[in-house]
């Protein structure tokens, strides 16, 4: 994972692959998946959040193993598609 970090006067321009959407992450802890998040609140700081279970290996798990969680006052925005998906045949 990469991340970049701004700071000052001036403006930006962030892309999504799909409509963003933003969550407020004050109330609860929240956690996305990292390919989904696109940027967050400078006094948020990520947290790590490994999710494993053995149902995992044998096809029954669902979700992702690893997600990023936030709290505090502050919100992240999350891309609601991880890219295009090449159909199989």
């Amino acid at each position: 994972m990469f991340n970049l970090f701004l700071q000052g006067h001036g403006m930006v321009a962030v892309t999504s692959d799909g409509p963003p959407m933003l969550l407020d992450c004050s109330r609860q802890p929240t956690f996305v998946d990292p390919q989904a998040a696109v940027c967050w609140s400078a006094n948020l700081t990520p947290q790590i959040k490994n999710d494993f279970k053995m149902g995992s290996l044998i096809g029954r798990g669902s979700g992702e193993s690893f997600q990023l969680g936030f709290h505090g006052p502050g919100f992240v925005v999350v891309q609601p598609s991880e890219g295009i998906q090449i159909p199989t045949s």
